[in-house]
């Protein structure tokens, strides 16, 4: 007879535990100490099994019936429902432990090899300050979609559009490695396009090509000589225009003396990729003076003042901020203005581009470009040294290149 509530609310405990039937294989199991266990005997293989469904009145008769019809589903789809049970408890267990966080910083750990150590850092910086202490506890199969906008809606509110920009990008990586390795079913950071607002491109200050001669008299003012580390710093950036990075990190290994030559390492290019920047007389003259200064040190332009033992970042900004060119020139503009001179004066543009170490559409051929169009490079780059040393005499770059 089936079992009700007013009946299983009346069952008293015994000296031994017993069992009441309800219906369909579904048993009540009473304790001596008076607890009451949901069971459904059922068979597998031909075999007797018994699989809990829940203790009374945590789960009610009808949610007990319920229990049991899904088993049996489960049964005649030729599974065996305890075995089901126990997987299921293990993959929310599972779910549980593979939070956000979890997951990022195996993602992190697995890519630490392949990513610069300062972008390592950056992801890292950005994912504990803007994305663990929103979505970072939350198992990573319950991440929705509104999950990942609040996120990236929190950041760019801040006024940091590009951070979140960078984000969305990063959580996406992240949650396409859970994907791939069955963490997750989805990636809820796939498309989300229009969720930022669009910000106008910011171009890097720099000066019209004209007024070259005042900007490297100035440097010369700055004080290349008496031990002025940014002053030659700058004068070396001009001659060479390399990216800001590029050139503080620069190391007194990387210097080919015989071959006149700076090999930067892939490590400490943008594009992940070894450069060769051929040396002018004037570079190298620079590099000699300088030489006896921090020869002994790792970093051409050594401080000793600094934790990563090299100039900061931001001293050539500040130099030329103390020069008064504040929102008129940067680092990144020597090469802007470098480009522009030689496209001015003639060179083929992919030599100046491969000087610029931009990168290459063609990936294949960019794998062997290192010392393309080198001997050409060779040639621009002491010609640009040389139109340097007549910009810091003459007063304007009409007699040089012809500007009006």
């Amino acid at each position: 007879m089936p079992l009700s509530e007013l009946a299983i609310k009346a069952l008293k405990p015994k000296e031994k535990l017993y069992r009441i039937t309800d219906s369909g294989g579904l048993i009540l199991e009473v304790s001596p100490a008076g607890s009451k266990l949901w069971r459904w005997r059922y068979y597998y293989n031909g075999k007797p099994q018994m699989l809990a469904l829940g203790r009374y009145p945590d789960t009610s008769l009808a949610e007990a019936r319920l229990k049991r019809d899904q088993a049996r589903k489960q049964q005649q789809a030729g599974k065996h429902p305890t075995r089901e049970k126990k997987a299921e408890k293990l993959r929310r267990i599972t779910e549980g432990e593979n939070t956000f966080e979890r997951v990022a910083r195996q993602w992190l750990a697995i890519k630490e090899k392949g990513l610069a150590e300062k972008y390592r850092k950056q992801c890292l910086i950005r994912l504990e300050k803007h994305v663990f202490p929103l979505i970072g506890a939350l198992p990573i199969t319950e991440i929705t979609i509104p999950d990942v906008v609040r996120v990236l809606e929190k950041t760019g509110q801040g006024g940091t559009i590009e951070t979140a920009k960078r984000i969305k990008q990063l959580t996406s990586q992240i949650f396409r490695y859970g994907a791939q390795r069955g963490i997750c079913l989805h990636n809820p950071a796939a498309d989300l396009r229009d969720i930022l607002p669009t910000v106008k491109e910011k171009h890097h200050a720099c000066i019209h090509p004209n007024e070259l001669p005042d900007l490297m008299k100035a440097i010369q003012a700055y004080g290349i000589e008496n031990n002025n580390l940014t002053g030659a710093a700058m004068k070396f950036l001009a001659l060479t225009f390399v990216r800001t990075g590029e050139l503080i990190g620069a190391r007194w290994v990387e210097i080919d003396w015989e071959n006149q030559e700076w090999h930067i390492p892939a490590e400490r290019m943008k594009m992940k990729r070894p450069h060769i920047v051929p040396l002018s007389v004037q570079a190298l003259s620079l590099l000699k003076s300088l030489q006896q200064l921090t020869g002994h040190r790792d970093h051409v332009f050594h401080s000793g003042a600094s934790k990563s033992k090299h100039i900061s970042n931001g001293a050539i900004l500040m130099a030329l901020r103390r020069m008064n060119y504040q929102n008129q020139m940067t680092g990144h503009g020597f090469r802007t203005l470098a480009s522009t001179i030689l496209n001015e004066k003639g060179y083929q543009p992919d030599v100046i581009e491969r000087q610029l170490a931009h990168e290459d559409s063609d990936k294949v051929r960019a794998a062997y470009n290192r010392a393309e169009y080198l001997a050409e490079r060779k040639k621009m780059m002491q010609d640009y040294a040389d139109l340097l040393d007549k910009a810091t005499k003459e007063k304007s770059l009409k007699k040089i290149v012809g500007y009006n």
